[in-house]
């Protein structure tokens, strides 16, 4: 399906940056921890216990749908309507990318338990060695520097992989070894400057507000959250890729009369090279109230006109019934619960210190070190927050596919849908268990089925 950018992948980035000290009260210098890290105790190996289940969890729905994907016949709801060669393509491509993600999660997995052992409180006491024990600003961004170079090692090779052989492989791959090195170099200064800032102004917030903080912290998420929403696609991304006027006229007054029929406050409408580094197609639409802007990657462009506005009806849903807004207040109210938990955690004495102890960071009281380590104790409850939400997210998809149904272009969507599944290799044969966990839009046969089945009830009742 064609999406738009995750409101929650904005959030990624702040990660890091929202770590707090177990007791803000004044300014006690950060403890220094020369010895080996010395982890353990029962909330360290909960979270070692839970983290493992989780990860053989996925694994096993991986291989569920493994071996969905290594089937040969085409599923009866899609046959007559896929090209058989076609559908082996797609078990091929999908079959690779699973297999390859079976070596990166077994490695990925790994490699968190040595930094979680080892090597993220190793580095912090070595961050507080160089920059001392009183300076938890300096300690704190150097820490985040040197995990962040920790990890490439292991990210670098694994992104190469995917791109330059699974996805060339399968024709999807546009992208040189010169465009992969300049997206890496900008994507670093981007996170130098971002985390430069955010870090320690989160830092200041935390301490200077007290137990109040997480009010203060929860209003400064809000503005940044807002502003990213208008810095990354006016801002950043124009970094990494061309933005310009669409050039089929005719398309644009076509979507400009889409626009106006649903009464969409459209005032600019671009085509971006997405093709430069990938073949997979999107769309999306982004802007604040009657400033709106549909963007369309090239790769989509050379679909009927018919399906493209159809698709476009289908975001345009999302619009109308309010999608974003839903996303954005479930979002604000998250993450001010999340930060009330924290402050009480980080109140509770005894117990916020036991739980930094026991994760390999002694007596520190650093903001980042406690914040980290409660985020940790938190993820099964996360877990199960994604997961709702990734429920929700499928609702909404139906929704906004019968929002293009009764606007007259339901055949149109099916047509779209099918052939952007088609172009990019998306899975057509989904594991039931596998989809319900991972899919944040339904599955290629379930929305043909919806889209379809208003026409079957309306054929069955003429009949009758």
């Amino acid at each position: 399906d064609v999406s738009r950018p995750a409101s929650s992948g904005a959030l990624q980035p702040l990660a890091r940056a929202r770590a707090g000290s177990g007791r803000p009260r004044g300014r006690r210098g950060l403890r220094l921890e020369m010895a080996a890290p010395s982890v353990g105790g029962p909330f360290f190996w909960c979270f070692v216990c839970y983290s493992t289940v989780l990860h053989i969890f996925e694994e096993y729905l991986e291989v569920r749908q493994l071996r969905k994907n290594r089937e040969t016949e085409v599923p009866k709801e899609l046959q007559g309507t896929v090209d058989p060669q076609k559908f082996l393509e797609s078990q091929s491509y999908q079959k690779d990318k699973r297999l390859f993600g079976f070596v990166k999660d077994t490695i990925s997995f790994v490699f968190d338990k040595l930094q979680l052992f080892y090597i993220m409180p190793a580095c912090w006491a070595f961050a507080v060695s160089v920059c001392g024990p009183d300076s938890e600003y300096k300690a704190t961004l150097l820490w985040l520097f040197i995990l962040q170079w920790v990890e490439k090692p292991v990210n670098i090779p694994l992104s190469l992989y995917s791109n330059f052989v699974v996805e060339q492989k399968h024709g999807f791959n546009k992208m040189t070894a010169k465009l992969f090195c300049t997206d890496l170099i900008q994507s670093e200064i981007l996170t130098y400057i971002f985390g430069g800032l955010l870090v320690p102004g989160l830092i200041w917030i935390v301490r200077y507000f007290g137990e109040s903080f997480y009010i203060y912290l929860w209003a400064a998420c809000q503005v940044l959250i807002l502003a990213m929403m208008w810095i990354y696609p006016n801002v950043i991304q124009p970094i990494f890729n061309k933005f310009e006027t669409l050039k089929d006229e005719e398309l644009r007054g076509k979507i400009e009369s889409l626009a106006s029929e649903v009464s969409f406050p459209l005032t600019k409408l671009f085509q971006i090279d997405g093709s430069k580094r990938s073949s997979h197609s999107n769309a999306y639409f982004f802007g604040f109230w009657k400033y709106k802007r549909i963007v369309l990657y090239d790769t989509l462009l050379h679909l009927k006109h018919d399906d493209i506005l159809a698709i476009l009806c289908h975001e345009l849903g999302h619009w109308k019934f309010g999608h974003t807004t839903y996303n954005l207040v479930i979002s604000s109210v998250h993450i001010f619960v999340l930060f009330y938990l924290y402050g009480m955690v980080m109140y509770s004495g005894s117990f916020s210190k036991d739980m930094v102890r026991q994760f390999g960071y002694g007596d520190s009281d650093a903001v980042m070190v406690s914040l980290m380590v409660f985020m940790m104790l938190y993820s099964p409850t996360e877990q199960t927050i994604t997961l709702l939400m990734t429920l929700l997210s499928r609702t909404f998809e139906f929704q906004a596919d019968r929002f293009a149904a009764t606007m007259g272009r339901g055949e149109a969507l099916c047509s779209g849908l099918f052939q952007i599944h088609e172009e990019n290799k998306g899975d057509l044969n989904p594991d039931s268990w596998y989809s319900w966990y991972h899919f944040s839009h339904p599955p290629l046969v379930e929305r043909l089925r919806a889209l379809k089945a208003p026409a079957k009830d309306a054929d069955a009742k003429k009949s009758d």
